[in-house]
């Protein structure tokens, strides 16, 4: 998997990433963890689920998807880090 997120795609992930949950207020959407709110685009949301990186849950929430988060720890390990440049 090779994922091409723009910042702020990169920024929507790393709330998830770090417990945030989406809620829907009326037709805005925000990423939501204890008293913090921010809010994120319906369009930024969909362009992470057409991307692999985002899946809906059985409960219709959005969370990181399975394959996205195996290409992280990927691109996180010393292997990877560590290539030789040509």
């Amino acid at each position: 998997m090779k994922l091409k997120l723009t910042p702020t795609q990169n920024l929507c992930v790393g709330f998830l990433e770090s417990g945030f949950k989406v809620i829907q207020v009326d037709e805005q959407y925000f990423f939501v963890k204890g008293e913090r709110r921010q809010k994120v685009l319906p369009k930024t949301l969909e362009a992470l689920v057409n991307r692999g990186a985002v899946q809906y849950d059985e409960n219709g929430e959005y969370e990181l998807s399975e394959a996205f988060i195996e290409h992280r720890k990927q691109m996180r390990s010393p292997v990877h880090m560590n290539h030789t440049r040509h």
